[in-house]
């Protein structure tokens, strides 16, 4: 899975790619359940090689990478992180899953933050899988600026993807991990660039490996965010808070 994305990152670089997301969670495909071992031992003895490949992939594309990775800290807590590695070989920001689905609850540490960071194009918001099931997710990003939202996952679904970028007036990238035991199918989607009116500007296959290539204007989406949010009236959802 990590070789595998490794390769589709530079594939995507030789393509033009300015900016490059991988799937989620591209060191540790699957549950800790199904892991017949100390599945923490094994993400932290390998993380810092896989994020320095990444990172020195980004530095030779003169790319922006966001890399999906499980990622154990000091304390040996295990989170879902989205890394944006930075052309220059550094990691700029680092995103932790906020909305831990199922039981992920019992194995992962949830992010506290939204993030938003400021590039040369643009700034870019961050969200994981799950995270994008909740409109507040999409909703908080765009309030602190941001003009796009990459989404690392393995469960892009059609249904909400157009639907998080056409009521913020955003665009959302999300690349959507296919499973080696079957296609994506049903609510599922491929990796997809949709833009700020809710379109599908590229969309990869069901049933393979893919690179999913797209043009954005930031600049546009800023002025269709702000024709969004302009007319909201928070005053009046207080009621929101309360639930």
């Amino acid at each position: 899975m990590t070789e595998k994305n490794l390769l589709l990152a530079k594939r995507a670089a030789s393509l033009g790619a300015d900016v490059i997301v991988t799937a989620e969670a591209i060191n540790f495909a699957g549950q800790p359940k199904q892991y017949q071992g100390d599945y923490k031992k094994l993400i932290k003895k390998t993380q810092d090689n896989i994020l320095e490949k990444f990172l020195q992939t980004a530095k030779d594309s003169k790319a922006y990478l966001i890399a999906g990775m499980f990622y154990a800290d000091g304390e040996n807590e295990l989170s879902n992180c989205a890394f944006l590695l930075d052309p220059d070989g550094e990691v700029k920001a680092c995103y932790k899953k906020i909305h831990l689905a199922g039981d992920e609850k019992t194995y992962l540490k949830a992010g506290e933050d939204f993030t938003v960071t400021d590039t040369e194009y643009g700034k870019f918001g961050f969200a994981i899988c799950w995270d994008m099931q909740f409109p507040e997710t999409a909703r908080i990003l765009a309030h602190k600026g941001a003009d796009i939202i990459f989404c690392p996952t393995w469960g892009w679904e059609w249904i909400y993807g157009p639907a998080r970028a056409y009521e913020n007036g955003i665009y959302t990238a999300a690349a959507m991990g296919v499973p080696y035991w079957m296609d994506i199918q049903d609510l599922r989607s491929p990796s997809q660039i949709i833009s700020p009116d809710g379109r599908i500007l590229s969309s990869g296959n069901c049933t393979g490996d893919d690179v999913v290539i797209g043009e954005v204007d930031l600049k546009a989406a800023k002025r269709c965010r702000e024709s969004r949010l302009l007319e909201r009236k928070p005053e009046l959802y207080q009621e929101l808070l309360q639930v």
